[in-house]
């Protein structure tokens, strides 16, 4: 222990921690600083600047310790005890000062306030740990008792004064009285950890006498019996009633890796300090193993050290927040002695070298799995959201089960109490190793344990509900500029929404526009105030989550983005009573058109004012225009049926029926080409429709859940690359469609069902009816439904070498004539249509080969960001305020930096009251358990 006079830990102790505190507040302060006062501002400076000049004494000091081969002096434990307390005091009374209460929260990255006493904590409890060595000599005989005994007298003055002085505290100042209360109880903190801290160092000094004869009597306790008990009772024993049985104290310690390390570390910190070498470099290599265990309960605990006299006084069993510094005081000791025995028969670099390989053991074990973890689940990501259609998947689902159940316990938030169901530190490194610093959205868990477990862990959350009742479209007027040059149209259409409703407020006008082929939007503005804001091109889930703090908290937010397809919605919230707003979409596109907004005709163009369109090619894309279109020749397909049979969990017993339905079914409704079967549960297995599919159905595993949007998909999928004379029509074989798994519509793939966009279900009784690919999949159209095969298509560019097959309407489309293909950034050109034209390819190209966007992604946010061309990929949205902006710049790089998959948090982050926190701490807990009737003592 007395290694601590070495100054270089002062580097880690204190100039680290520093620097990143002052990392943190930085990363804060940039988002925050165009929201803060002068007086904010200069609470800001003085606070930085006085802690900047702290850490530059404290690390200059330790550079002349380093250089003059000095120890660290009790004076500058001493001093440094008292100004960093006082900081630490001071910080917290300003708090509000420095972080506004109108400051939202979800716009900090954590709790400031607790950033502060976390990292300062190590600097004063290794100045009391100074202060300890330095006042107690290894030569002289202390008495350990006397130092307990003082350490325990603190509580128990506390307690008399909690029962008999505080009653009758009449201060004239509540403000003087606060402070005072809360002085005299960090001094009472002080003095109670340093006769605590002396007595254990004592104790490890003896080398005989009582204490050491009998040591096994008080290592027991505190190496195995406290350390398994504070596990215990963290589950809430302690609290019953305050907070509930399923979610920790101090955190989540359920595994049982934390049971059984407790156990082997408190064997080995009792297991006898023999002379015998070999059996001693053991038990070294050992303790070094566990002493990872150790100090990760002592830097979890260390910041609620001052906590724990009111716990010892509020609840008998507080005195288990005391056990993990008792411990790790002691197996510091352990270590050093083992060493000192050692060193007589092994080099030095020998066991420098056992004890940082074994201090790693644990570490890397924890960082291996995480690794396992990340592997899993972004192959599961893959599988469902950037899949190749051509490959087979094979899941580790009890991996995948365990990593589900961590982000899930991660994200619960119901029953916290300091860090709710997450487990310091390991949960932020396993949100950084396996999720990137990002999570996943309830729906897609739901999803992921709906396909692979058939059990949802969250209440299905409704889709986007885009309600505007009473917040209409009063007046709407567009203008449209021709360019002749590139021969396409830019246009604005300028809106004014009024909020009908007199005794509503807070409304929002919500609503979804159809574009038409070849039309992007390339700009947008939104009134707020008397000033005309415009649109910030933005990546879509940065978006999104920006906007939707903003409208919990009720400001000013307009946004645009893609749902599916080229339908788009748009939302600008709020709405005051009888309000009316003003707002903007630029839209450039190739031919005239005519759109429909919240009923409202919008006419774009003149057919008039440019020349008549044909075919624009390039290499890899062509758009086909309406005019262009209607020369093409008529084609039509030989149907054929491909069948997808649900052998999900609990269908086994339905097994037998699947081969009478579809015999049945092809005798009433027969088409001369060779059917095919698809056996559809989590993955999807596709076969010809033969003699012998029967006997396929009969081998097949029924578990999981029933994954029919992957099914269609990789059915849609085919179709659409390997072009031919003959079309799918698709026929879902189960007992209960509802059941199937389809998250989202297939107008992505709309280029692929050419004929019709009608799939359909038969039943288990023998009944068919009629669904769309393109609205509510699951919707019934005709719920005694004839297939119809009747449909004729347009073959381009001809009927004797087509490259696709073309609805027959009149509306323009985009054909991909290569599927994989490479944008040169220089063809991308701001507010271009040609550009928007590449985007689109390149859209359509990553729907069809997922696995390749999953690669590209952040490449075409780019892309869409030089060209002004809103993108399935990115979001419009208009901000009130800088520091609005700050976080979307900041949010957006998280995102970009992250798998595509991945989310941001759902919820709006939280940030505990700063004012008068410590008391809180020290006192809430204090009258809370007074008022539910709990005994002290």
């Amino acid at each position: 222990m007395r290694n601590l006079l070495n100054p270089k830990w002062l580097l880690a102790i204190n100039t680290l921690p520093i620097l990143l505190l002052f990392l943190l507040f930085w990363g804060d302060y940039s988002i925050i600083k165009t929201l803060l006062t002068e007086d904010n501002l200069a609470y800001w400076k003085g606070f930085g600047l006085t802690l900047f000049a702290l850490s530059i004494l404290n690390f200059g000091y330790t550079l002349l310790c380093i250089i003059k081969a000095l120890k660290v002096s009790i004076y500058y434990a001493i001093i440094s005890l008292v100004i960093y307390t006082i900081f630490i005091f001071l910080y917290n009374v300003h708090s509000r000062h420095i972080i506004p209460l109108d400051i939202p929260r979800w716009m900090l990255s954590g709790d400031l306030l607790l950033y502060v006493g976390t990292f300062l904590m190590p600097t004063l409890i290794h100045a009391l740990f100074i202060i300890v060595i330095k006042l107690t000599s290894a030569n002289k005989n202390h008495k350990a008792w006397k130092n307990f005994l003082s350490a325990v007298a603190v509580p128990i003055v506390w307690y008399i004064f909690f029962q008999v002085i505080a009653p009758l505290w009449q201060a004239v100042d509540s403000r003087f009285s606060e402070h005072a209360l809360i002085i005299l109880m960090i001094i009472g903190v002080i003095i109670f950890l340093f006769f605590l801290i002396r007595g254990i160092y004592i104790l490890s000094l003896q080398k005989d006498g009582k204490w050491k004869k009998y040591q096994l009597f008080w290592k027991i306790p505190i190496a195995i019996i406290f350390p398994l008990l504070g596990l215990v009772v963290n589950r809430g024993y302690l609290l019953r009633g305050v907070i509930g049985n399923d979610t920790g104290i101090f955190g989540d310690f359920s595994s049982p890796w934390f049971f059984v390390l407790a156990f082997i570390n408190g064997i080995l910190i009792c297991l006898p300090n023999t002379r015998h070498k070999r059996y001693r470099i053991l038990l070294y290599a050992g303790r070094s193993i566990t002493l990872t265990y150790t100090l990760y309960f002592f830097m979890v605990f260390l910041p609620f050290l001052p906590f724990s006299i009111i716990a010892i006084i509020a609840v008998g069993t507080g005195f288990l927040m005391l056990t993990p510094l008792v411990l790790f005081v002691i197996h510091l000791q352990e270590l050093t002695s083992d060493f000192s025995f050692l060193k007589q028969h092994f080099s030095k670099p020998l066991l420098f070298g056992i004890s940082i390989f074994g201090f790693l053991i644990i570490p890397l074990s924890i960082v291996g799995s995480y690794q396992k973890d990340r592997h899993v689940l972004h192959e599961t990501l893959d599988y469902i959201y950037h899949p190749d259609y051509s490959k087979d998947y094979n899941i580790d689902k009890k991996s995948l089960q365990k990593t589900l159940h961590v982000i899930t316990s991660n994200k619960d938030r119901r029953n916290d109490f300091i860090f709710g169901n997450q487990t310091p530190y390991l949960s932020p490194l396993f949100n950084w190793i396996v999720l990137d610093n990002l999570t996943l959205s309830d729906a897609k868990i739901n999803t992921i344990e709906r396909i692979f477990f058939n059990t949802p862990s969250f209440g299905i959350r409704r889709s986007e509900n885009l309600v505007n009742e009473g917040v209409s479209i009063s007046n709407i007027s567009s203008n449209s500029t021709y360019n002749k040059e590139a021969n396409y149209w830019t246009s604005w259409i300028d809106i004014e929404i009024t909020n009908a409703n007199s005794d509503r407020f807070q409304s929002e006008y919500a609503t979804t526009i159809n574009l038409p082929e070849g039309c992007w939007i390339s700009d947008y503005y939104l009134n707020i105030g008397d000033r005309k804001e415009m649109g910030i091109l933005a990546e879509k889930k940065s978006a999104m989550w920006v906007f939707n703090q903003i409208r919990n908290v009720r400001r000013d937010p307009g946004l645009l983005h893609y749902l599916t397809g080229n339908k788009v919605s748009f939302r600008v919230f709020p709405f005051a009573k009888n309000e009316v707003r003003k707002t903007g979409i630029q839209l450039i596109h190739k031919e005239p058109l005519t759109l429909d907004i919240d009923s409202h005709e919008v006419i774009l163009g003149n057919a008039n004012s440019q020349i008549e369109l044909e075919t624009i090619q390039s290499d890899h894309i062509a758009y086909v225009s309406v005019s262009d279109k209607q020369r093409l020749e008529r084609a039509k397909r030989n149907p054929y049926y491909h069948f997808v049979i649900d052998t999900s969990q609990d269908r086994d017993s339905l097994r037998s029926h699947y081969g009478d339905l579809i015999t049945q079914f092809l005798e009433k409704q027969p088409l001369a080409s060779q059917p095919k079967i698809s056996f559809t549960n989590s993955f999807t297995s596709t076969i010809a429709l033969d003699s012998a599919w029967k006997d396929t159905l009969n081998g097949m595993a029924f578990e999981g859940g029933f994954y029919l949007e992957r099914a269609v998909k990789k059915i849609l999928f085919n179709a659409y690359t390997e072009p031919s004379n003959s079309y799918p029509v698709i026929i879902v074989v189960s007992d209960d469609i509802q059941n199937s798994i389809i998250e989202k519509d297939f107008k992505d793939f709309k280029m692929a069902f050419p004929e019709s966009d009608v799939f359909y279900h038969l039943n288990t009784s023998g009944q068919l009816a009629s669904h769309s690919l393109i609205h509510t999949p699951k919707q019934v159209i005709d719920d005694h439904a004839i297939v119809d095969v009747h449909h004729a298509v347009l073959a381009w560019p001809n009927t004797k070498e087509p490259l696709a097959y073309l609805t027959d309407n009149n509306e323009p489309s985009i054909v991909l004539k290569s599927p994989i293909f490479d944008i040169i950034e220089k063809d991308i050109q701001t507010k271009n249509w040609n550009s928007g034209l590449l985007l689109q390819g390149k859209w359509i190209s990553h729907t069809l080969y997922p696995k390749i966007a999953e690669d590209e992604w952040d490449q075409q946010v780019k892309y869409s960001f030089m060209s002004q061309i809103m993108t399935p990929l990115t979001s419009y949205i208009a901000l009130e305020n800088e520091a609005q902006k700050a976080i979307l710049l900041k949010k957006q790089k998280e995102v970009l930096s992250g798998k595509k998959s991945l989310d941001l948090n759902e919820d709006t982050q939280r940030m505990s009251e700063p004012s008068l926190f410590i008391l809180l701490i020290l006192i809430g807990m204090f009258i809370l358990i007074k008022r539910k009737g709990i005994k002290l003592l």
